[in-house]
C-alpha cells in the first residue's frame, strides 16, 4: 500500500520539510527518477548541503545567502532559502506536497539525525516506493520502521532483506519474533537457525532459542540452547535468571528455587527486575516471608520507591499472585526486554528499542519493558512520545507511579509546566505518605526561578519524610538554594550545613556555602578552606574554580584569584559572571588593558540585568583600589 505524506508540524523535521520541497522542484526540472541514476548540478550541491548540514556545518543567514549568491551552488541556494521560508512559515511541507524521491531521502536523512525516527521513517518509506531496488536504502529504511515498532512494515521489509542477505541479524530476529507471535514455532527456528554465532546473537539468540525450545516441549533442549550464554563473559546471571524461570515454566519449582537462589547470589545486588520476579516466585511456593525480606531488602536500598506497595499488601492478605512467566511467549519477551536495557546501557538505542518493540510484540503487558521503551525516547528528546508510552500503562499496574512521574518530567520539558505541576500535586494527594513528588515539584519550581513557590514545595515535602539519611542531603541543598534565592539565608545556611552533615565534603554543597560567605564577606577564612577543597575534588568544575578565585580575591590574594579565576574561564569561557571577576582581578594586578576586556566580554554574553550597569560603570572608570568597594 502507498505510504502517505507524513505530517510535519514537529519542529525537528522543519529543514527536512524544505528539504522535500526543494527536491520535488529539482526533480520535477530534471526528470529524476532513481536515487542512484544521473543527478544535476543542483541536486548534486543540494545533497552536499544537506550533508554538511548534518554534520553541523552552517547553512548560512539571510544576509549571508544575498552577499554569497554568486559564490553558492544553486543546491546551497534553494536549501538555505527553503531552510528560512520553513521558519518564517511558508508552506513547503504541506501533506499535499508531492513526493520527490530524492527529497523524502534526504528529508529521512535529516529526520535521522535530529532523532526524529517516526518521520525519518515515513520519508524513507517513500523514497523506497520510488526506488524499490536499493538494498543500502531497504536496510535503512527497515531499522527506521523496526526501531519505530512498525510490525508490519517491518515484518515485510525483512522479509525482503533476507531474501538479499540470509544472515541478516536483525531482520531474521524480526521474523522470529513474528513467526512466534503467530505460532508458528517452526518458522520461528528457521530463522533463529540462519543467524550466525556472532556479535549480538551470541547473547540474544541463546535466550530467544531457549524459549522457543520450550515452546516445542523440548526443556531440555531449551536448556542445552541456553548454556551457549555461559560462551560469552559476564552473563552468568543472565543465564542463570532464565534457567530459574524455564524450570518454573514447565513445572519444576524445586530446580527452579536452587536457579532463581543461584541467581541472586551471583549479582552483586539485587536488582529491581531480579527482586521482582524471584519475589513473585518465592509468593507462588508458600514461602512468603523470605518473599517479604526480600522486598525489603530492596526496599531498605531504594526507599521510597512504592513498586512493591501492592507486594507487600497482597502478603499481608494472603493472596497468591500469578506468575510472572507463565509461558514461552512471556519468557522470550523477557529474553529480549534484557537484552534490549543492555543495548540501551551501551547507548545503542535504534537496536535497543527494536528489541523492546519485539518484547512488547510478544507480550503487550510487559510494562517494565514499556517503562524501558520511554526511557529511550526520553533520552532521544523525544518527550511527546515518551508521554504517549507511559499513559499506555494500565493505572492499575504497579508501574503507574513510576509511569505519571516522568509525565510530570516530560511535560515541564515540553514547557507545559502548569500542566506538570497538576500531575505531580495529583501524584502528592494519591500517595500522602510519599514525599517524592512534593521534592519533584520543589525541583520543578526552583529550575524556574519560582523560587518561593518552591520553598513551599520543599517545606511540604519535608513534612512527610519520616527520617533523615544521608541520601537526603540532596533535599537540604536543594531547598537550601530556593531559601538563599528567596533572601531567606539563615534558613538557607541551615539547610546547607545540614546537607555537609548528612554528606560530608560534598563538593556542590561547600561550593554554594562558601561562595555566599564570600559574597557576604563573612567567614571568609573558612570559605577558603571549603573551596580549596571543592577545586580539590571537582578541579574541572569551572563555577566552583571560580568560587576559590573569587574567595582569594576577597581575602585580597590578587595573585592567586588571577591564577583560578584565569582556570575558571577557560572551564566555562561563556559564562558572564566568571569573565567580570577575572577582569576585576586583573584590574587588581594592574593589567588595566585585559581588565577592560575581559568586562567588554562579560557584556557581550549577556549578564543578568543588575549586573550590567555594574559593568558598565568599570568599563568607563576602572574599580576603586578596595576590593571591598566594587
Amino acid at each position: 500500500m502507498p505510504c502517505t505524506r507524513p505530517e510535519l508540524s514537529r519542529p525537528a523535521v522543519s529543514i527536512a520539510a524544505a528539504l522535500a520541497a526543494v527536491c520535488f522542484t529539482l526533480s520535477a526540472c530534471s526528470g529524476l527518477d532513481r536515487l542512484d541514476g544521473r543527478q544535476s548540478k543542483g541536486e548534486v550541491s543540494l545533497v552536499a548541503a544537506a550533508e554538511s548540514w548534518i554534520r553541523g556545518e552552517p547553512l548560512g543567514t539571510s544576509a549571508e545567502t544575498e552577499r554569497r549568491a554568486g559564490k553558492q551552488s544553486k543546491g546551497e541556494v534553494l536549501l538555505v532559502a527553503a531552510a528560512e521560508g520553513e521558519i518564517r512559515g511558508d508552506a513547503l511541507g504541506s501533506s499535499a506536497m508531492p513526493s520527490s524521491p530524492y527529497g523524502d531521502y534526504l528529508a529521512g536523512l535529516v529526520a535521522s539525525h535530529e532523532k526524529d525516527i517516526s518521520a525519518a521513517a515515513d520519508f524513507m518509506l517513500l523514497a523506497l516506493e520510488n526506488d524499490p531496488d536499493n538494498y543500502q536504502l531497504l536496510q535503512r529504511t527497515f531499522m527506521l520502521a523496526a526501531a519505530d515498532g512498525r510490525h508490519v512494515e517491518s515484518v515485510r521489509l525483512a522479509r525482503r532483506l533476507v531474501e538479499q542477505n540470509p544472515e541478516h541479524t536483525i531482520a531474521n530476529m524480526i521474523l522470529t519474533v513474528d513467526a512466534v507471535d503467530r505460532g508458528d514455532l517452526t518458522a520461528g527456528q528457521e530463522f533463529l537457525d540462519a543467524l550466525p554465532a556472532k556479535g549480538l546473537n551470541k547473547i540474544s539468540k541463546p535466550i530467544v532459542e531457549a524459549w522457543l525450545q520450550l515452546g516445542e516441549g523440548q526443556p531440555e533442549a531449551a536448556k542445552t540452547a541456553l548454556d551457549r550464554l555461559l560462551e560469552s563473559n559476564g552473563f552468568d546471571v543472565l543465564h542463570q535468571l532464565h534457567l530459574a524461570m524455564i524450570q518454573d515454566v514447565e513445572g519444576s519449582p524445586v530446580d527452579a528455587a536452587a536457579a532463581y537462589d543461584e541467581a541472586l547470589t551471583k549479582a552483586s545486588q539485587a536488582s529491581l527486575r531480579l527482586t521482582w520476579l524471584i519475589g513473585n516466585f518465592r509468593e507462588r511456593q508458600g514461602s512468603t516471608e523470605s518473599a517479604k525480606q526480600l522486598y525489603e531488602n530492596y526496599l531498605a536500598e531504594n526507599p521510597g520507591s512504592g513498586l512493591f506497595d501492592a507486594a507487600l499488601r497482597r502478603l499481608e492478605r494472603g493472596d497468591v499472585p500469578d506468575p510472572v512467566i507463565p509461558g514461552y511467549k512471556q519468557g522470550m519477551a523477557e529474553g529480549l526486554f534484557n537484552v534490549a536495557g543492555l543495548l540501551s546501557q551501551e547507548r545503542a538505542d535504534e537496536i535497543a528499542l527494536v528489541h523492546v518493540h519485539g518484547a512488547l510484540r510478544l507480550e503487550p503487558e510487559l510494562d517494565v519493558a514499556r517503562i524501558l521503551l520511554g526511557e529511550i525516547l526520553e533520552s532521544q528528546e523525544r518527550s511527546r512520545e515518551a508521554i504517549e508510552v507511559y499513559r499506555r500503562i494500565d493505572p492499575a499496574s504497579p508501574f503507574t507511579w513510576t509511569a505519571r512521574l516522568r509525565i510530570a518530567e516530560q511535560l515541564d520539558r515540553l514547557e507545559r509546566t502548569e500542566e506538570a505541576i497538576s500531575e505531580l500535586e495529583a501524584l502528592a494527594a494519591d500517595r500522602p505518605e510519599h514525599y517524592e513528588p512534593l521534592f519533584r515539584l520543589g525541583n520543578m519550581l526552583r529550575s524556574k526561578e519560582r523560587f518561593d513557590e518552591a520553598v513551599v514545595a520543599y517545606d511540604r515535602a519535608f513534612e512527610r519524610l519520616v527520617s533523615r539519611t544521608n541520601r537526603h542531603w540532596t533535599m537540604f541543598y536543594f531547598r537550601g538554594i530556593a531559601l538563599e534565592r528567596s533572601k531567606e539565608w539563615d534558613r538557607a545556611e541551615k539547610d546547607f550545613l545540614e546537607a555537609l552533615e548528612l554528606e560530608p565534603e560534598q563538593p556542590y554543597v561547600m561550593n554554594y556555602l562558601a561562595y555566599s560567605w564570600v559574597e557576604q564577606e563573612r567567614n571568609l577564612d573558612e570559605a577558603k578552606r571549603m573551596l580549596v577543597r571543592a577545586v580539590e575534588l571537582r578541579p574541572n568544575d569551572g563555577y566552583i574554580v571560580d568560587s576559590l578565585g573569587w574567595a582569594y580575591y576577597r581575602l585580597e590574594e590578587f595573585e592567586k584569584a588571577v591564577k583560578q579565576l584565569e582556570k575558571a574561564v577557560e572551564l566555562r569561557p561563556q559564562d558572564p559572571v566568571i569573565n567580570d571577576h577575572l577582569g576585576d582581578a586583573y584590574w587588581q594586578v594592574g593589567r588595566v588593558q585585559e581588565a577592560r576586556f575581559q568586562w567588554r566580554r562579560a557584556l557581550s554574553l549577556e549578564p543578568e540585568d543588575d549586573l550590567v550597569p555594574k559593568i558598565e560603570v568599570k568599563i568607563k572608570n576602572g574599580l576603586n583600589t578596595e576590593p571591598k568597594n566594587i
